[in-house]
């Protein structure tokens, strides 16, 4: 028997550039609880008839047409990333990211890395509790994939 190899989902990391040169990226303290990253093709599709009986129903036919990626990030607000967080979802620029998975390329690790709006910042908070964040980052162009050394 051959057991899977897994990681822990904090193997996870979003990483922000400072957009030096050259750029230095950082995980965010911030997103210290639940983070995904999903990769989605945008399609075309169309009703292709059926030549021989046109009476029979027509087959949907589906064109990938586009990519984009979607990041979701929460945890406990780490309060001096706030002020990042609230420019970033205000500012019309994108900023270069890296969404990693923190294990040696041998076990499948890697990273996409490409630009990302903040387009959604949630601050929630109970009595009693901590005060948590949640960001929405999509990306605007092309991702590029790259395996872990």
């Amino acid at each position: 028997m051959a057991l899977a190899q897994t990681a822990k989902g904090v193997q996870i990391l979003v990483k922000v550039g400072d957009g030096g040169d050259p750029e230095t990226f950082a995980h965010n303290c911030s997103i210290n609880g639940a983070r995904s990253f999903q990769l989605s093709a945008g399609t075309n599709e169309i009703s292709v008839p059926d030549c021989d009986d046109p009476n029979l129903m027509s087959w949907l036919v589906r064109e990938k047409v586009s990519l984009g990626g979607t990041v979701q990030g929460a945890g406990v607000l780490n309060t001096p990333d706030l002020a990042l967080f609230e420019a970033w979802a205000r500012d019309r620029d994108a900023k270069n990211c890296r969404v990693v998975v923190d294990v040696p390329g041998a076990a499948g690790g890697g990273y996409w890395s490409g630009a990302f709006h903040c387009t959604d910042l949630t601050i929630s908070g109970d009595v009693g509790a901590s005060v948590d964040i949640s960001v929405t980052l999509v990306s605007t162009g092309e991702l590029v994939f790259t395996t872990n050394a």
